[in-house]
């Protein structure tokens, strides 16, 4: 399989993830509480947000090796952040599939979710698990610098923590309307970003290349 076809595959997951990520927080139930994670669509919601995770997972090594001769050591270390957030996120999301519907089903064991201790994934990481999200800027940025897909690709991602921070006190849990809340605002930015790259993947984006190959051909001499 040559390249160009690895990388309209990677865009083509990227593509996919996004619309997949808009189903699985409007799907969502307002909040984590215990009377939201029985409604029957909390499950469902969140196996659709694991197979959005799962295709940006696939569509992002593409989206990483498009630029990575150009995104240096900021490029590798965003990369590396994002792989691990996605890691993060799957196990994330299975857990409140499976786990929490399943103690929340059983009255003796509903007090440990919600605000309990095996709430969210059972504090798996600790304080990292908020710090995940720094992976998102991360890549943006080495995005934007790197200059060969869409700068608007990088920027999505940088934004997306601000917004997130600003939108926190202003939409608290639970959510207003579905798939409005912060954190929804998070993802939907970042996954806009691996979007906007996954086309530019998707339809063969050679600017930079083309540029570079100019600029680097010797000129003749008057």
């Amino acid at each position: 399989m040559s390249s160009s076809t690895l990388f309209k595959l990677s865009g083509l997951s990227l593509l996919i993830a996004l619309p997949l990520q808009l189903l699985g927080f409007v799907l969502h139930p307002p909040s984590e509480r215990v009377a939201d994670v029985l409604q029957p669509l909390y499950g469902p919601a969140h196996l659709i947000l694991f197979a959005s995770w799962m295709f940006a997972l696939l569509g992002l090594t593409g989206f990483y090796a498009k630029q990575s001769h150009r995104a240096g050591v900021p490029g590798l270390i965003g990369f590396a952040a994002t792989m691990f957030a996605a890691g993060y996120h799957l196990y994330l999301l299975l857990y409140e599939a499976y786990a929490t519907v399943a103690l929340a089903q059983n009255e003796a064991t509903r007090a440990l979710i919600g605000d309990g201790p095996l709430a969210h994934g059972a504090g798996a990481l600790g304080p990292l698990a908020l710090a995940s999200i720094l992976a998102f800027p991360l890549l943006g940025i080495a995005t934007v610098r790197a200059g060969v897909l869409p700068r608007l690709a990088g920027w999505l991602q940088v934004a997306s923590v601000p917004v997130f921070l600003a939108a926190a006190p202003v939409l608290p849990p639970p959510a207003p309307l579905p798939g409005i809340s912060a954190v929804a605002f998070l993802y939907y930015l970042a996954f806009l970003g691996y979007a906007v790259g996954g086309y530019a993947l998707w339809n063969g984006n050679e600017r930079a290349e083309r540029s570079d190959s100019r600029t680097s051909t010797p000129q003749p001499v008057a």
